[in-house]
């Protein structure tokens, strides 16, 4: 087993080659000149001329490609436009908030996915499956971001529910930023009030990542348990009569390797969702940071994005492999 673990982890270092060299040429393709759009519209020639041999636009693109490696092995991405830090330093001040924001979103749906299963193992042939059914239908058929101005407008201003969509902490709050999490640094502090605002403004992002992205892991892991309850063994087993519980323990750890594939191609959704999440609630993470990166045509900032993006999706699907592999001993060499 360590053997395939091994073979499946050497692969990432080859993906992320893979990822650079795909946005290095792919960003040389976009339309726009990057120099033209530093220096303005009212730059001369000569200014732009200029910019383009500081940024090295004016080097063969094979040099170009080389010092871009070179540069993203180094984590230097170049600097933003929009913000005037380096890509690298903007990247880091906004991760961790939506990696907090990821997986708080993957503990609530996989705690979800595992109580719905209970409930349609509990009553297989009754309301549990057509809800269950009825619910992956219209999550999947909703954009998220129409379900967070959903919510927004049903909880927040209707109910006083959550929080306003400004952020992760109200602006009149202010705790010392230790983590960029602002539930954690409000923890850190001991701020009761700030615990409680935090978590009001994790409410509702939250919320609606769980509702869209739990439909699939359930509806996935719907048809495994299905499966699981027509088999031999499983038959035997209920003919001896064997409790509720004991029979969702048995078909989740059967369909446990499907759950962790099913939660890892969840999580590369949550970055996805993330990027319009963000948006509408003002997070102020990676996604946020990509589409005011795309909207004011910021190289630097595109390219650093989807960079660390897709090297985040390429590490995820290879700890889900390796998980995978754990709990799955036909997959072991």
């Amino acid at each position: 087993m360590i053997t395939t673990v091994l073979r499946r982890l050497a692969i990432v270092p080859l993906q992320a080659l893979g990822i650079v060299t795909i946005v290095f040429f792919l960003s040389r393709l976009m339309p726009g000149d990057p120099a033209y759009a530093l220096a303005g519209s009212q730059a001369t020639d000569e200014q732009v001329a200029a910019i383009r041999a500081e940024l090295g636009l004016d080097q063969p693109i094979w040099t170009q490609y080389g010092e871009f490696l070179a540069n993203a092995v180094r984590g230097d991405f170049g600097t933003s436009t929009q913000t005037g830090n380096t890509v690298t330093a903007d990247l880091m001040q906004r991760a961790p908030s939506t990696f907090a924001l990821i997986l708080i979103s993957l503990v609530v749906i996989t705690v979800l996915t595992v109580l719905l299963l209970g409930w349609f193992l509990a009553r297989p042939r009754g309301v549990a499956r057509r809800a269950i059914g009825g619910y992956g239908f219209l999550a999947g058929a909703v954009p998220d971001f129409w379900i967070g101005l959903a919510l927004i407008s049903l909880l927040y201003a209707k109910l006083g529910l959550g929080a306003a969509p400004s952020g992760q902490l109200d602006a009149r709050m202010f705790v010392p930023d230790v983590t960029g999490v602002a539930i954690v640094d409000a923890m850190l502090s001991g701020d009761g009030a700030a615990i409680s605002d935090a978590l009001a403004h994790l409410l509702l992002p939250v919320l609606t990542l769980t509702i869209v992205y739990t439909a699939a892991v359930v509806r996935v892991m719907q048809v495994v348990s299905t499966q699981t309850l027509q088999s031999d063994f499983m038959r035997f087993a209920d003919s001896w009569g064997i409790r509720s519980w004991r029979r969702v323990a048995y078909v989740l750890h059967h369909g446990a390797p499907t759950m962790i594939t099913a939660l890892a191609s969840t999580v590369v959704f949550l970055l996805g969702g993330a990027v319009l999440v963000e948006t509408v609630f003002s997070w102020g993470g990676l996604g946020q940071y990509g589409v005011a990166a795309v909207t004011q045509s910021d190289y630097a900032a595109v390219q650093g994005f989807v960079i660390v993006a897709g090297v985040f999706t390429a590490v995820v699907y290879a700890l889900g492999d390796v998980l995978h592999t754990v709990f799955d001993p036909k997959l072991r060499d």
